[in-house]
């Protein structure tokens, strides 16, 4: 425990003088709570619910650009500079070396999520309507499977070059085709389909559903793809992380 311990502290030391993680990760989603909060809930043409809705949406953005983004780049930066390599030959394993990179980058995505909730809830006079724990229950369960898929592509991808690529690739598409900055509801049935691919869409669709306090009455099919992506994610990255 003390070598995790003393492992988590240097890293997150490295990792935390960078600014994209402070920009992407915290900044970014609650200047976008601002922006969603000032259209979505002065318009009455777009309705209350529409505002209501997005908060469930705006704070996946938090996980989004730690999980996906920030944790492969990481990984794929210390392969990049030999980093990994070098761990290879001591006690430190790939799972403690994921393990810390996930935990740093989750703080970033706690404190966006703050960040995010107090100005819905203060600036806004935003209220939950469902249940808190069970809203913060798939919040974690969502986290969990974006992190899963950061950290398969940060496992096997050769080099920063590729990790950019793939994690570029997946941020975009399901920051962008999701719903958690365009609103699921306004986009066309043909352009649902296929953001019902996207596993973050899924994640999402809970959220919504736990936030204005509806059932889940789908809720097996979209618990279901988050636990495939956890369970190809984690045991993926485990079984083919690469060294150098």
């Amino acid at each position: 425990m003390s070598t995790f311990t003393t492992f988590l502290k240097i890293e997150g030391k490295l990792v935390w003088k960078g600014m994209d993680i402070f920009i992407f990760g915290i900044c970014f989603p609650i200047l976008l709570s601002l922006l969603f909060g000032y259209l979505l809930n002065n318009d009455a043409s777009m309705g209350f619910s529409t505002f209501d809705l997005s908060y469930a949406a705006v704070v996946t953005i938090g996980i989004l650009a730690t999980g996906v983004m920030g944790l492969p780049l990481t990984i794929a930066d210390y392969r990049h500079r030999g980093i990994l390599k070098r761990f290879q030959v001591t006690p430190v394993s790939p799972l403690t070396i994921l393990f810390a990179q996930g935990v740093i980058q989750l703080i970033a995505a706690i404190i966006s999520f703050i960040g995010v909730t107090l100005v819905y809830q203060l600036v806004f006079d935003y209220t939950l309507s469902g249940s808190w724990p069970l809203f913060l229950l798939i919040f974690a369960y969502v986290t969990l499977a974006m992190y899963s898929i950061g950290i398969f592509i940060g496992s096997l991808v050769k080099d920063q070059k590729s990790a950019n690529l793939w994690s570029s690739v997946a941020y975009f598409t399901m920051l962008l085709f999701s719903g958690a900055t365009i609103p699921y509801e306004v986009m066309p049935r043909f352009v649902q389909w296929g953001m019902d691919i996207l596993p973050l869409s899924h994640g999402i669709h809970l959220l919504k559903q736990t936030s204005v306090g509806e059932p889940m009455s789908d809720g097996f099919i979209h618990f279901g793809v988050l636990t495939l992506c956890i369970l190809i994610g984690l045991g993926g990255a485990t079984k083919f992380f690469k060294w150098k």
